[in-house]
C-alpha cells in the first residue's frame, strides 16, 4: 500500500511540474506574438503633411525607417534602432535634412492599429538629443499613425 501511495505522489508532483512549465511557455509565446504584431507600415497624411514608419520587430528589439515630410518644414528621412517597453518605443533616429545628418531620440506608443508619436523636454547630450525624462513623455498630443 505504501508503494502506491508513493507512487502516486510522485504522479501528482511531475504533472504539476510539467503544468507549470506549459503555462510560462504560453506566457512567454503570447509576449512574442504581442510584440512582433507591431511590425509593420504606420502612416500619417492630412494637411499637405506625411508622416511614414516602417517598423521591425524582434523581440524588445525595433528597428527601420522614418519619414517625415511636413508642410511648410524641411523634409528629413533615415533609420532607428531602439526597444520596446510596455507597448513605447523609444528608439535612436538617425537622420539626413538639408544634407546634415543627425541624431535625436524619438517614441511611439504603439497598439495593434496605430503608433502616437511622443513628446517631451529634450536636451543635447554628445551631440543627440535626448529625452530629458523618457517615462514622462505625453502621447495625447502627437501625430496619430494608421497601421497600414
Amino acid at each position: 500500500m505504501k508503494k502506491i501511495l508513493y507512487c502516486f505522489n510522485v504522479m501528482v508532483l511531475l504533472s504539476a511540474c510539467n503544468q507549470k512549465t506549459e503555462k510560462i511557455e504560453s506566457n512567454n509565446t503570447a509576449t512574442t506574438i504581442n510584440q512582433t504584431n507591431f511590425s509593420g507600415m504606420y502612416n500619417y497624411e492630412q494637411n499637405g503633411s506625411t508622416v511614414t514608419l516602417q517598423l521591425t520587430v524582434n523581440g524588445n528589439k525595433a528597428s527601420g525607417n522614418l519619414l517625415y515630410t511636413l508642410k511648410e518644414k524641411d523634409r528629413n528621412s533615415g533609420t532607428f534602432v531602439g526597444e520596446i517597453k510596455d507597448e513605447i518605443l523609444l528608439a535612436d533616429y538617425t537622420f539626413s535634412s538639408e544634407g546634415i545628418l543627425s541624431v535625436r531620440q524619438v517614441s511611439f506608443k504603439l497598439t495593434n492599429a496605430s503608433a502616437i508619436e511622443g513628446y517631451g523636454e529634450v536636451e543635447e547630450i554628445n551631440g543627440k538629443m535626448v529625452f530629458k525624462d523618457p517615462a514622462n513623455l505625453e502621447f495625447g498630443t502627437g501625430l496619430v499613425l494608421t497601421k497600414k
